[in-house]
């Protein structure tokens, strides 16, 4: 609440300075940027230079009023605004025959846009709608071509959702950001929220295949299926209420734009990139043991990648790897107090799970038990409701993340993790605790983002007493981002090319998030796995450990213990496999960059489809380009790529890294032939 209430108090101190714009100007300008108002249309334009990135936009909030009625406010029924320009932000004001006044304001912040949208009463309102982006009228954003593209950002990465970057002449929800951009030229249109304290924000749109914006409604007041809520957005209340402020820019490369709205963000809120024990590498036993993990196979393979994997280069830049153990653990405290100082002795970060804002007991447990970690509270006090019932949500009952039995739980689970000598958590299933509620513990909060918010921040406090903890989000939202030092790009991802395709689907359209974040998880990676799983080729095996690299940290989960009789996976073939795919030097020194490769295409989806991952990708450095090409399917890919598409204009040698192939330089191609179902990666050396 505090940063929201800084940001109010500038923007009405800018207010303060304000300056009425000349009658005889009817356009307001900031930098290369115009806002004009259409009396005709009761609307506004937003131009980049020439360009009209944004027209015929007519904002628009829903609110009640101190006598409790809902009341709706657009620009389309109001007369003309007052339209006053200060010092790099523009205000524009409508006021209804009441004493509501509508604003939207736009702040010029380096070459880009903030715009929000603030509803002020001398008495107070409440509201879960604002909409300082909303247009109904059509207009032409850019030529029809087959190239453009809407990409969708989902909102996390349950439920095996995607991206999608779709054709234009489709429909889309995207949550938090969204894009709309040219393929082949690369422009496109960026617009996303920057600030992520109080509401969960998103857009609407649909275009028209001749390229035109039909409608787009960007808000603060998101409640969909894909966020996980039952009930409508929770609203907030005062004199004056703002959205979330909005990122606009019209970039020349649209990856390049994505990213800026990343380094937007991160302006707003630093990411928690604390973590100084190098990129994470290693195992985690969630995967092919998951619920059959014992203690035995932990140590084996501890000891495995202490005598063989790490000392042939499958380890990060400081020579460690992670020994991350997952749910069901099956160990004693005894074990983990042992195994914890066997992987130090292993040069190893042990790592350990928990979900702090989930409750997996049955509704007779919770009726009847008070939460852990304390003696006070019960159980189902501490639990979130909607439409006054229990809140459960991916099989967990959904807790309340302001509590103080929550965070007492929260205090005595931290301290356990560290005593034992844990030094990396995964955190999952950190959704249930923004799920919307009826109330929540404390009554200062009123939406979800603000719950989790402030049970977050707590966490984080009691994680970062004495030496800091490796937060590794696993399922959860996009946004906030600022809790993990990663997150899961995807969901649960195997070893199969199928699962490949889908994680490189989260790269396609979300590389810009590990700059959020301080690394991108693309989940745990079996070389061989359980059921189909043991069928997974050599060449599936090279794609999945590209994938690794491509994303930016690398956690394998085999059974690499021979002496194991649990059944799962295929110790021996797993233990001959590994030296083919993980100790690969120059591979590995990829993946040691922590960085996240880019899609170069950015519309030419796997079989066409616009939930399908792209085949290419590229990674630049100061010595050298890196490109990673994919073949999804069962047949052979071979082609070129310009090297200008690449931005390369010399270069002095070509290797790919998996074969050790030299191929001859060329200023203007780069020729590649990739198996079926098989990954190939180029160094360019410039």
């Amino acid at each position: 609440m505090m940063n929201g209430m800084k940001r109010l108090s500038l923007f009405l101190l800018s207010l303060c300075l304000l300056s009425p714009l000349k009658a005889a100007d009817p356009n307001a300008r900031l930098g290369k940027w115009t806002i004009s108002y259409n009396e005709a249309k009761h609307s506004l334009s937003i131009a980049c230079g020439t360009q009209i990135v944004l027209d015929n936009v007519c904002p628009e909030a829903t609110y009640q009023d101190a006598s409790g009625k809902t009341c709706y406010i657009s620009s389309a029924t109001l007369p003309a605004p007052t339209l006053k320009k200060g010092k790099g932000i523009i205000s524009v004001s409508f006021r209804e025959s009441t004493d509501v006044q509508f604003a939207i304001s736009f702040q010029l912040v380096d070459d880009y846009l903030l715009c929000d949208a603030q509803l002020t009463s001398p008495t107070l309102l409440k509201s879960n709608y604002l909409a300082p982006i909303c247009i109904n009228q059509p207009y032409r954003l850019f030529s029809a071509s087959e190239s453009n593209r809407m990409l969708k950002v989902p909102f996390d990465n349950n439920d095996f959702v995607r991206y999608h970057q779709y054709p234009f002449g489709n429909e889309m929800t995207s949550f938090e950001v969204g894009a709309f951009y040219q393929g082949e030229s690369r422009e496109g249109l960026i617009i996303g929220s920057v600030d992520h304290d109080h509401w969960k924000s998103g857009l609407v749109a649909r275009t028209s295949q001749q390229g035109d914006m039909e409608r787009l409604r960007v808000f603060s007041g998101m409640s969909h299926k894909e966020t996980r809520d039952v009930i409508p957005h929770g609203s907030l209340q005062g004199k004056e209420i703002r959205s979330a402020r909005f990122f606009i820019t019209f970039a020349s490369d649209w990856r390049e734009g994505m990213e800026q709205f990343a380094k937007a963000c991160l302006k707003v809120v630093p990411g928690r990139h604390n973590w100084t024990q190098g990129t994470p590498f290693g195992w985690q036993s969630w995967g092919v043991m998951s619920d059959k993990n014992s203690f035995q196979v932990d140590v084996a393979v501890s000891n495995y990648f202490h005598k063989t994997l790490q000392p042939n280069g499958f380890c990060n830049e400081q020579g460690k790897i992670v020994m991350s153990i997952d749910a069901w653990d099956n160990l004693n405290d005894t074990q983990k107090d042992e195994l914890c100082k066997i992987c130090k002795a292993n040069h190893q970060i042990p790592g350990t799970y928990w979900t702090p804002f989930c409750l997996w007991w049955d509704a007779r447990r919770i009726m009847n038990n008070k939460l852990p970690g304390q003696d006070k509270y019960m159980a189902h006090e501490c639990i979130l409701k909607a439409d006054g019932k229990y809140l459960k949500y991916d099989g967990a009952y959904c807790l309340d993340p302001t509590h103080p039995g929550v965070k007492a739980w929260i205090d005595s689970e931290i301290r356990k993790i560290k005593a034992h000598g844990f030094e990396y958590l995964k955190v999952d299933f950190t959704d249930n605790g923004m799920i919307q509620a009826d109330s929540y513990y404390n009554p200062n909060v009123h939406t979800g983002v603000e719950a989790y918010n402030e049970g977050f921040t707590h966490f984080c406090q009691r994680a970062d007493e004495g030496t800091p903890l490796y937060i590794a989000l696993s399922i959860a939202p996009i946004f906030p981002y600022q809790y993990g030092n990663s997150r899961r790009i995807a969901c649960d991802t195997w070893g199969r090319i199928k699962h490949t395709e889908y994680s490189m689907n989260a790269i396609s359209g979300g590389w810009w998030t590990g700059l959020l974040y301080q690394y991108n998880d693309p989940d745990h990676c079996p070389l061989i796995g359980n059921d189909d799983a043991l069928q997974t080729t050599l060449s599936e095996n090279r794609a999945r450990i590209t994938n690794l690299m491509c994303a930016g940290m690398a956690l394998v989960c085999d059974n690499f213990d021979l002496e194991d009789k649990s059944g799962r996976g295929n110790a021996r073939l797993s233990l001959e496999r590994a030296p083919k795919v993980m100790m690969n030097p120059e591979v590995n020194a990829v993946g040691r960059l922590g960085r996240t490769f880019r899609p170069i295409y950015g519309y030419q989806e796997f079989q066409g489809k616009h939930e399908g991952a792209e085949s290419f990708f590229q990674l630049d450095t100061n010595e050298c380009s890196y490109v990673a090409i994919f073949n999804y399917s069962k047949q052979p890919l071979h082609g070129t790529l310009p090297l200008t598409l690449l931005g390369i204009r010399s270069v002095s040698e070509v290797r790919e890294l998996w074969t050790q192939t030299k191929l001859a330089s060329s200023t203007e191609i780069l020729t590649y032939d990739v198996p079926a179902m098989d990954a190939r990666l180029y160094k360019i050396v410039r």
